[in-house]
């Protein structure tokens, strides 16, 4: 493993490339003896304040040229970052700073007032305009230092901070600039929230390579077609997107002399491959705080799986996440941590030379992710990622969402993650997330949607209908402007459906029914399905039946209008009407296709 550490890279960078570009923000534009430069005289100030070797600090900037020289002045003194948004709630940042206890919290007047929480403050707002010229700190760094203090959203809600060391980020980063073939010559952007891990990847990793930093607003951010012209503008060569960002801005188009080179999606599951014919590649990196680097779909670059090498079989599966990166081993394990056949669908477990230590202040939580690896020399630890996934026999790995993704429907196990893959293959769908929503007992799947131009719930419906099985055809098709995201820009699966979901489900004009038996089968469906009503014009299986639910149906109408209807009579009827006449002309005790009754054998 790389024994050097990111704020060593920088000091080297300012020594040998002083005046190349290190990071731009609007007008504001340091070079890399600049950036070295107002590191050094911030890192002063914190040792005045009491901050060395294993303090944290926290840094409550928002993306900004003052984070990348907090970062660094904390590195520099061998101290922990603690990163946090400004934009979090109150509550949240307080609960970090009290539980971690930095020594001191970094922020500026752009943030509004000190930070949340019982820790001393030190504005960094006029760091710029000191002249000092203090030399570089000088603290030997170890590997098995600590770096970072990250805090983060749990997939339960419960907020948690990440332990990582310097080994984590140097394997991350140099890893990140050896697949994504990174030069001092790339200008990348930093798109991601300040608090988010993310954002960790995307600096640390340009200023390893000595590439530019260019700083988006979050105006800019939030809309993608003007962060294509921004990173149009700025020519900038390799960006790092959030995914739901992602899957909007591949499909834009692209001139064909663009300066991107290398577009990477992160953070969440890609449904869908992007265009053939793009001018750039479009790489999937897939990660956590707790492991950084896993897999890469650049990775090896001879046989990368992109939208630019993918077949026609490629795309006829979801995209791939990739091979796991040098040094990284990924084993798909059941509960009982032995290996799933293979081929089959398991947990993801991550062996890396780079995990990170753990959550501060959680020990259970630390050792239910973080396993004595049985397959590994004594001492060695894997990582518990909470993925579900499949390694395919070429070594690639299929992300297949989150192992607590799997919904029961009416005794099936589903994995929402095919539900999206399908319903993100219709020409006008651009995001998708479906969830599971319990109600009457059991399970429905409801389907939140993101498309480029208008579409009927009907159209969606039949289009899930032509791919999936019809238990995993969702009952409703919820429409909307964008997705709900999180604090780190990841889809908020916890904030869906909206609150109106059942107003979503594919129905027809209502036409009331009349008379028998159209009346008394409306009060059968709708009670059947859980809908308000039901009308003359209604389909049973549009509305959410499915072949299960439409066996209960025969048995009731049998029960309540004494005709047996043979299950094909009953799927093939378009509308309640339809239905009602099949019952009023059906048999009423002739022909039954029901099992014969079981007989017991006289013995011999």
């Amino acid at each position: 493993m790389e024994s050097r550490t990111v704020p060593a890279m920088v000091e080297e960078h300012a020594r040998t490339r002083p005046h190349a570009a290190a990071i731009t923000r609007g007008d504001e534009r340091l070079d890399y003896r600049e950036l070295n430069r107002r590191a050094n005289v911030l890192a002063a100030r914190l040792a005045a304040h009491g901050v060395h070797r294993g303090c944290v600090v926290g840094i409550h900037l928002g993306r900004s040229v003052e984070w990348v020289v907090g970062m660094l002045a904390v590195l520099k003194l061998g101290a922990v970052c603690m990163s946090l948004d400004p934009k979090a709630p109150a509550e949240r940042t307080a609960r970090a700073i009290d539980t971690a206890a930095p020594t001191v919290v970094l922020t500026g007047a752009r943030e509004g007032g000190d930070p949340p929480g019982k820790a001393p403050v030190l504005w960094v707002d006029d760091v710029a305009a000191d002249p000092g010229e203090p030399g570089d700190p000088g603290v030997r760094i170890r590997l098995d230092d600590l770096a970072f203090a990250m805090h983060t959203s749990g997939s339960s809600g419960r907020p948690k901070i990440v332990l990582a060391q310097h080994r984590w980020l140097t394997h991350g980063v140099s890893t990140g600039v050896a697949v994504n073939r990174t030069t001092s010559a790339d200008r990348g952007s930093w798109l991601a929230p300040a608090g988010a891990g993310i954002a960790v990847h995307e600096v640390c990793m340009l200023l390893w390579a000595g590439a530019a930093i260019h700083i988006a607003e979050p105006e800019t951010v939030a809309s993608p077609p003007a962060l294509r012209a921004w990173l149009l503008e700025n020519r900038i060569t390799q960006t790092f997107v959030i995914t739901p960002v992602g899957e909007t801005l591949q499909c834009l188009d692209w001139p064909a002399d663009t300066a991107l080179r290398l577009m990477s999606l992160g953070g969440d599951k890609l449904n869908g491959w992007a265009p053939a014919g793009l001018p750039f590649e479009v790489a999937v990196s897939y990660g956590s705080l707790e492991a950084f680097q896993i897999a890469n779909s650049l990775y090896p670059w001879e046989d990368r799986r992109t939208p630019a090498t993918a077949t026609a079989a490629d795309r006829a599966a979801p995209p791939p996440v990739g091979r796991p990166v040098p040094g990284v081993t990924v084993h798909l394990l059941e509960e009982d941590l032995t290996p799933v056949a293979p081929g089959a669908i398991g947990e993801v477990w991550v062996d890396s030379p780079a995990l990170s230590l753990g959550y501060l202040g959680n020990p259970a939580l630390t050792a239910d992710k973080f396993r004595p690896h049985p397959y590994g020399a004594p001492g060695t630890r894997l990582y518990r990622t909470g993925d579900a996934g499949r390694l395919r026999p070429d070594g690639v790995l299929e992300h297949r969402g989150r192992i607590d993704d799997v919904v029961k429907i009416r005794g099936h196990r589903v994995e929402v993650g095919e539900v999206e893959w399908a319903l993100g293959r219709h020409p006008h769908v651009t995001q998708v997330c479906v969830v599971g929503v319990p109600e009457d007992g059991q399970h429905h799947l409801v389907a939140c949607l993101v498309t480029d131009e208008p579409v009927g719930l009907r159209e969606l419906r039949a289009h899930a209908a032509r791919h999936l099985q019809d238990f995993m055809v969702p009952v409703a098709y919820v429409l909307m402007d964008r997705l709900p995201v999180n604090t780190s820009d990841k889809i908020d699966r916890r904030a869906l459906p909206p609150a109106d979901w059942r107003t979503w489900r594919p129905s027809r004009p209502y036409r009331e029914p009349r008379g028998e038996p159209a009346l008394g089968l409306a009060v059968l469906v709708a009670d059947l399905l859980a809908v308000e009503r039901v009308g003359a014009d209604d389909n049973f299986f549009e509305l959410g039946g499915d072949s299960l639910l439409a066996a209960q149906l025969r048995t009731r109408i049998e029960e309540r209008f004494g005709v047996r209807l043979r299950m094909e009579e009953l799927m093939a009827a378009e509308t309640l009407t339809d239905l009602a006449e099949r019952v009023r002309t059906g048999d009423r005790g002739g022909r039954t296709d029901r099992l014969p009754p079981i007989v017991r054998r006289a013995r011999a």
